[in-house]
Order: structure tokens, then C-alpha cells, then sequence
């Protein structure tokens, strides 16, 4: 899939300069969090990761505070770029094709 800034709303070109500005260990943390996401950019996992801390630093990934599992943690990935985050989760196999 090959993305630009152009296609995307104006409000979020900052985050797609910011996602390509990661080291690869963010980049690849990251990815993994967009595969397993569901449809509301929801991720769950058991573990927080250094990788994961720098992104939620970055405003990236967002802790849900509202979630009230036994373990683990809950993330909204991408929540201030919707639009990004349909085009990569159809990318990663998690979402069907976008027209």
C-alpha cells in the first residue's frame, strides 16, 4: 500500500510525519498494535512495553481509562487520526479493503 500525506485530511498529516519519523522498534510495536485493533481502534494486550510508553509519550496510543479488565491494558491506537488508522488497519489484514 503505498499512502501519502496528500491523502489524507490536513488534521492529521502531522501524525502520518510523525509515524514515519519512528525508530524501528516504535514502528514495528506500533504496526502490531494496528493489526490487533478492533473497529473502534481498540487494542488489548497483557503487557506494556518500552516501545509502547514512548508511543503513548508521542500521543500515538492512549491508555483507556475506563477499561476495567482483570489484567492487562487497554489502548486506543491512533484515536486523533481516524482516517490513518482505517487506512492502515485495512493495509494490516485487520479490516476489509477500503474503496
Amino acid at each position: 500500500m503505498k499512502l501519502s500525506p496528500e491523502d489524507l485530511p490536513r488534521e492529521e498529516q502531522e501524525v502520518w510525519k510523525t509515524l514515519r519519523s519512528l525508530p524501528l522498534s516504535e514502528k514495528k510495536t506500533l504496526w502490531r498494535l494496528i493489526q490487533l485493533s478492533n473497529k473502534d481502534h481498540l487494542c488489548c494486550t497483557y503487557i506494556r512495553t518500552s516501545a509502547m510508553l514512548r508511543l503513548e509519550e508521542k500521543g500515538l496510543i492512549i491508555k483507556n481509562s475506563v477499561y476495567r479488565g482483570r489484567q492487562g491494558y487497554s489502548y486506543y491506537i491512533m484515536r486523533n487520526a481516524p482516517h490513518l488508522m482505517k487506512k492502515l488497519q485495512a493495509a494490516a489484514g485487520s479490516l476489509p479493503d477500503l474503496p
